[in-house]
């Protein structure tokens, strides 16, 4: 009976703590997805934001999944879902995008979800979120840049 209290005790534990994890994860993608914004509606105000942003931050998903999949390859000296034939190709990763974009869509743009923390982004000191945001689109061009540099060291392993 003591021990199903400590697993007991234990699971609710280790619930508490995987859902401190998902609120931090949801909060960091939301703040990209904030900055990201943000950046174009600075620059052009036409109240497409969301979704201009929306591409953005699945592109850099897409990039970044299809990146970890080179670095699999690479350390195992084999392709992994890399198909040549440009079909096969299209429709793994083409599904991939597709998903991506569904997920972002689902947890940031609808309903505006990505706004339950606006008020805590907008309380952050101008220079830490400029900061931020500058890290947020830096990351995303590394992200592109890994991913074409990976690509390229993968075109010549085996099938």
């Amino acid at each position: 009976m003591v021990q199903g209290n400590i697993r007991l005790a234990h699971l609710a534990l280790l619930s508490m703590e995987l859902s401190t994890i998902g609120s931090k994860l949801a909060r960091a993608h939301a703040f990209a997805f904030y900055a990201i914004r943000g950046t174009f509606q600075w620059i052009w105000d036409d109240g497409l934001q969301d979704w201009k942003a929306l591409l953005f931050i699945s592109l850099a998903m897409f990039f970044a999944v299809f990146s970890g999949v080179t670095a699999v390859s690479i350390a195992l000296q084999h392709r992994i879902l890399l198909p040549d034939a440009k079909q096969s190709f299209m429709t793994i990763w083409g599904t991939v995008g597709m998903g991506l974009t569904a997920i972002n869509y689902w947890t940031l743009v609808r309903r505006r979800r990505w706004s339950r923390f606006e008020r805590e982004f907008r309380h952050v000191s101008k220079g830490k979120r400029l900061a931020f945001g500058t890290v947020v689109w830096a990351s995303v061009i590394l992200i592109v840049g890994v991913t074409e540099w990976m690509a390229q060291c993968v075109r010549n392993l085996p099938r």
